[in-house]
Parts: C-alpha cells; structure tokens; sequence
C-alpha cells in the first residue's frame, strides 16, 4: 500500500510538471505560424489602419506574419462574431472597438459576448466630435442645445448606427442637457457624414479625423470637439468643454484574443505588444493616421470594458434598445 502510495504520488508530479513543462512549451513555441488579427470594418478607416500599424511592429518583435482580415457587415458585429468562432489557441485576435464589443451584444443577438474575450491591450482612441453642413444655421454647441429645447425630438442627427459609441453618447448629453433629439443611423461613419451634408439630418457626431479634407474645403463647420485639448489637425474647432459642457468621448481601439487562449501565450502577447505600441516608431504611425496613443494594459483595458459595459446597459435601457 505504502509503495503504490509512493507510485500514485509520483505519477502526479510527473503529471504536474508535464502540463507545466507543455504549457510553457507552448509560449516558448508560439507562434510557429502567422497569426490573423480580424478587423470588423472594412479597410482604410481608421480600426483597420491601427490594426495594420500594429500588425507590422508585432511581425518584426515576433518573427511571423501578422496578418489583417477585415470582415465588415452589423456596425462591427460580424467580424467580431467570427473572432469568437475560431480557436482559442492565440492564433486569432480581434481588433476590437467600442461600440461592436460592449454595445452590439446587449442589443441584438450577435453571437458573442464581451467576456467571451480576453483583452490583451488598448492601443489608440479616436476623437469624436459634432459637426454641421456649411450651410447650417448652428454655430455651436450651445445653438443645437437651445434648438432642441424649443423643439423636442426636431433636432435630427446621424451617428454611425445605433448602438454606436457615439449614439450612446450623445444619448448621455441628451439626458444631461434635458432635451430629446432625434437619432438616424449612418451605416459608418462616411454615411453619417453624407447624411449631414446633404440636409438629411442637422449634425453628425462621429470621429473627428472624417471631417479634416471637409472642415479645410468649407463644406462642413466642425462646432465641437469631445477631447481635452483642441486637436491638431483641427486646430480652429472648440472643445465642448470651452463652450461650457463637461462632454469628453473618444472610441477606443485595442485587441483581443479568445478567452480560454493559454495563459502563457496571452502573457507573451501582452509583453509583446506592450512593447512595439509604446515604440516612437508606432506613436508616430499613429499620428500619421489622426489616433491618439492610449495605451492600457490588458487588466486596465480589461476593466474599461466591463466598465462600458455596465454604463451602456443602463443608456440602451433608457433609449429602448436593450434587448
């Protein structure tokens, strides 16, 4: 009995240190194979254009292919479903955004949740910001504030789709401002911005780097931006906050991987990107492409998800789009 003992014990540490030894062989070995980072939009804007940035940085740190798959279709919804199809082996990451991550799933059935993910880190956040055709009678916030009391639910503007960040946000101003407008979907953020040029609706809020070509050739009046500081490559546009409203919102972009990945190869594709986002070589990429750098670590990103989470519950409840 004292023998088999003896074997029993001895098989499980041989056991143990198996597992250990192969899961560490695992991080070692990894990657032996290019790995795929799908975008949920379609190329040229500006998740893809991180993804693209990040992916050339983690091919020279890694020494395999990091290649893009941009798969557009519902705001962001179908690519990150087909994220969340593949293996959780660290082969698939997902370019993850605001709204396709932590809003999608608590409005439709999208075939994924945000915790079916493990963030690995937040990379950039795009800038957001409300502007109107030349033409329009508004010259600032406050002109669109004042309209909508007088009219309640006259007001009409576009975002790039319900459920969008920047929908839920000016939901929020909304409900802070005590007035009711009228939201119409874009379908993107370009279709946002054509809806307001063409009349269709009175201001668009979307990303403020869409409006740059357009601001400069005077066919769109950028009234304010949702950022600290006034940006660079729209130096004459207010922030909300020196018009007197505390409106701050950008739409943040960083990446992800499938929960159940290896807790060996998530740890080495932190290391990893933690290093090559935080380069010169990135961060001047970065401003090439108007993003501002943001980076997080994979627990804080982590918690700014189930934060978003948590927040866009209560304002998709509120504007009836929970489901």
């Amino acid at each position: 009995m004292r023998n088999w003992n003896v074997l029993a014990g001895g098989l499980m540490t041989a056991t143990c240190l198996a597992v250990a030894t192969g899961s560490g062989a695992i991080a070692a070995d990894y990657p032996e194979k290019p790995v795929e980072i799908v975008v949920p939009f379609g190329a040229g804007d500006a998740l893809d254009s991180t993804a693209r940035v990040i992916a050339e940085r983690l091919k020279d740190k890694l020494g395999v292919p990091f290649i893009v798959k941009n798969i557009p279709g519902a705001g962001g919804g179908k690519g990150t479903a087909e994220a969340n199809k593949a293996a959780h082996d660290g082969y698939t990451l997902l370019m993850g955004s605001t709204g396709a991550l932590t809003a999608g799933p608590l409005i439709n059935d999208a075939g994924y949740k945000a915790e079916d993910f493990v963030a690995l880190a937040q990379l950039v956040e795009a800038p957001i910001a409300l502007a109107v055709a030349a033409d329009s009678p508004y010259k600032s916030v406050k002109d669109v504030v004042e309209a909508a009391k007088q009219a309640p639910g006259k007001v009409t503007y576009s975002t790039p789709g319900p459920g969008a960040t920047q929908h839920i946000n000016m939901e929020i101003l909304a409900k802070d401002q005590g007035i009711e407008m009228t939201h119409i979907g874009g379908r993107g953020g370009k279709g946002a911005v054509t809806k307001a040029l063409s009349g269709e609706v009175d201001f668009v809020f979307v990303g403020a780097s869409n409006y740059t070509s357009l601001a400069e050739a005077g066919k769109l009046r950028v009234l304010g931006v949702a950022a600290e500081e006034r940006l660079t490559y729209l130096p004459d546009a207010p922030t909300f906050k020196e018009q007197g409203y505390d409106f701050d919102v950008a739409v943040w972009f960083g990446l992800l991987t499938n929960k159940g990945a290896p807790d060996d190869v998530v740890d080495k594709l932190r290391e990893a990107i933690a290093e090559v986002a935080n380069s010169d070589e990135t961060r001047d990429l970065y401003k090439k492409f108007d993003l501002n750098e943001a980076f997080l670590d994979g627990a804080a990103f982590q918690e700014r998800i189930e934060g978003n989470v948590a927040t866009h519950a209560v304002v998709l409840k509120d504007i009836g789009l929970m489901k």
